[in-house]
């Protein structure tokens, strides 16, 4: 790639110069935790302290402001500090931040959710995605009394032990693309986790099938996460995955914790499926700490303890905590199909941009979206699975983010998971695809 990216040595020392808060107040988070910040948050050569937002910027500690394309990866769907949403936490936090009883708020968000997605008959919430599939994963188990669960290799369900299997592996372990070893993620993991799953391969049919039909009698669902915005995902396939799960009476756990955002029916509203069991997060709590799963009445029932102990359940001090749910509901109230379209308009818009700009500057990269959620991947590689996704360029996409932080553009660190907020308009739009074209020179 032939741009100024490549040659600008200075970013970080650019960098450097312009936050020296933000590098003081990371040093003095290092002394008391750990690498100074969640995983997430950190990028070299540390990350900027964020200090207030509203509605689509963000302004650090420097007081600089940044138009947001991270959204708080990809929650924040209204913005910062919508008015509606702020309304509405005022008011609960006057009647009591937590009252140890359901105060009914949460099953005006369920009746909500239920209304708006033909698959979830019942609905639980928790405190985070990764609650949420844990006890997806649990039900399926229970429901069809076998262990061993199927995923797709790349695929990011949150941090238990099982779905932390073959999330990002290293390629030189990972086997074969069409067979894919099972490697553990994180350290700590239970030495037993991945005899426990199996690795699917993303965009491969006969693949997918092969492995499902071998190892039908063992498994309790696949749980799949489409990769919303960041890995291109064919109708067809989708739609394959839900019926060789039926056709061998293998539950599908459907992950829309990033993908409940393309539409009021959510992601498989617009792959045109329905899952036995589906997971939520990150929108569903208007910026709160939020996870739900729901689906199929016959296994959410199981954990229905009214009429006597089923073996299951389902509880946590702050699951369903009010703020959380009067916030989400607020949101979700806001997200009607004028708000939708207007979103996925926005992200078709940036793509194309983008996209275009790629051709004719012949540079080596590509954005990919599935309405409001894209990525910006510096490969000219077919991006079919997660190998394709790991063999881009990290550094040339390190450059990338530094340069449009320079000039007022927050997106995440690896330009992967990115998110479009309401507030935003075309003209927020062109001046990303401008910064980017301004960065590759």
């Amino acid at each position: 790639m032939k741009n100024t990216v490549t040659r600008d040595i200075l970013l970080e020392e650019r960098y450097r110069t312009g936050s020296p808060r933000s590098k003081e107040l990371f040093e003095r988070a290092c002394k008391t935790m750990p690498g100074g910040v969640k995983g997430a948050y950190f990028h070299r050569p540390y990350p900027l302290t964020m200090n207030r937002g509203d509605r689509c910027y963000l302004y650090d500690v420097e007081e600089r402001q940044f138009t947001d394309f991270a959204n708080h990866h990809s929650a924040m769907i209204l913005g910062h500090n919508h008015p509606a949403v702020i309304e509405v936490i005022q008011e609960q936090l006057a009647n009591g931040i937590a009252l140890g009883a359901s105060t009914g708020i949460e099953t005006e968000l369920s009746e909500e959710m239920c209304c708006r997605i033909s698959s979830v008959n019942r609905i639980r919430f928790c405190n985070s995605g990764t609650e949420a599939t844990l006890h997806a994963i649990r039900l399926a188990r229970g429901f069809s009394g076998r262990t061993k669960i199927a995923k797709f290799e790349g695929g990011y369900h949150g941090s238990h032990d099982v779905v932390e299997v073959s999330v990002s592996p290293p390629l030189e372990k990972a086997g074969t693309e069409t067979m894919p070893n099972g490697v553990p993620t994180a350290g700590g993991m239970s030495p037993y986790a991945t005899e426990e799953v199996v690795v699917l391969p993303y965009n491969d049919e006969v693949s997918v099938e092969k492995l499902i039909t071998q190892h039908r009698r063992e498994l309790a669902c696949v749980i799949f996460d489409p990769k919303t915005g960041v890995l291109p995902q064919r109708k067809e396939f989708v739609q394959f995955v839900r019926e060789i799960t039926r056709e061998n009476r293998v539950l599908l756990i459907f992950d829309e914790i990033v993908g409940f955002r393309v539409g009021q029916g959510g992601l498989q509203e617009y792959y045109g499926i329905l899952p036995d069991l589906t997971t939520y997060g990150k929108i569903i709590g208007g910026g709160f700490p939020v996870g739900a799963f729901g689906g199929r009445a016959d296994i959410m029932d199981l954990l229905d303890n009214t009429c006597g102990n089923t073996g299951f359940s389902q509880s946590g001090t702050f699951s369903g905590h009010p703020v959380t749910m009067a916030a989400g509901l607020a949101t979700l109230k806001q997200l009607t199909p004028e708000a939708f379209a207007h979103l996925n308009e926005l992200g078709d818009r940036l793509c194309n941009g983008l996209n275009d700009l790629f051709f004719c500057k012949n540079v080596s990269a590509q954005a990919v979206n599935i309405g409001s959620v894209f990525s910006i991947h510096l490969t000219g590689e077919a991006l079919m699975n997660y190998r394709s996704l790991a063999r881009t360029d990290k550094e040339m996409t390190h450059r990338l983010f530094l340069a449009l932080l320079e000039q007022g553009y927050f997106l995440s660190h690896g330009l992967s998971m990115n998110a479009i907020s309401l507030p935003m308009e075309p003209i927020h739009i062109d001046g990303l695809i401008e910064a980017v074209e301004k960065a590759i020179g």
